[in-house]
């Protein structure tokens, strides 16, 4: 089985990629970091991303899904990966050492970064800024590549122009 990450920056269309991999039939995990948000919401905690345990939260959620990978896929595409809450993370934190534990031992057999779109709007459930939202990717870049990793960068292009760049990297 091949695990395939996309990851980038907030407002990327991540999110829409994994939605359209999905309709074609691929077997695809959804981001735990908008899931576990929503149900913090959703729980009165209007910004949950403040509050302590959250990227816990979220690494527990994705480790979870993970686990649950059917035995039968021939691959699965995540949005976003473990190593993906060390961007988010303080470095020296025992929240920073947990995900950087967890990163380690999170094997991957591609990653692809989704390019920025060239604007990033603030939601219920998106919290930073354009330029917050551009750090953060070339900081998820710098993780994955601290950790070995070759990202494969998705162009600012349309949709079916991103699909077939990863769908061709798959042959």
């Amino acid at each position: 089985m091949k695990k395939i990450v996309l990851t980038g920056g907030p407002g990327t269309g991540k999110s829409t990629l994994i939605l359209a991999l999905e309709q074609r039939g691929e077997y695809v995990i959804r981001e735990s970091a908008e899931d576990v948000i929503r149900l913090m919401q959703a729980q009165g905690h209007p910004e949950p991303w403040t509050m302590p345990g959250f990227q816990e939260l979220i690494l527990k959620l994705q480790l979870q899904r993970e686990s649950r990978i059917p035995d039968e896929a021939a691959r699965v595409f995540m949005d976003r990966g473990v190593p993906d809450g060390l961007a988010y993370a303080l470095p020296g934190t025992r929240t920073y050492e947990l995900l950087l534990q967890e990163a380690k031992k999170a094997k991957y057999d591609l990653v692809f970064l989704v390019e920025n779109l060239g604007c990033t709007n603030k939601t219920a459930v998106r919290a930073e800024n354009h330029e917050e939202a551009v750090k953060l990717g070339s900081k998820l870049e710098e993780v994955y590549r601290m950790l070995g990793y070759e990202p494969i960068r998705i162009p600012a292009v349309p949709l079916n122009e991103r699909l077939e760049k990863i769908l061709s990297e798959m042959d």
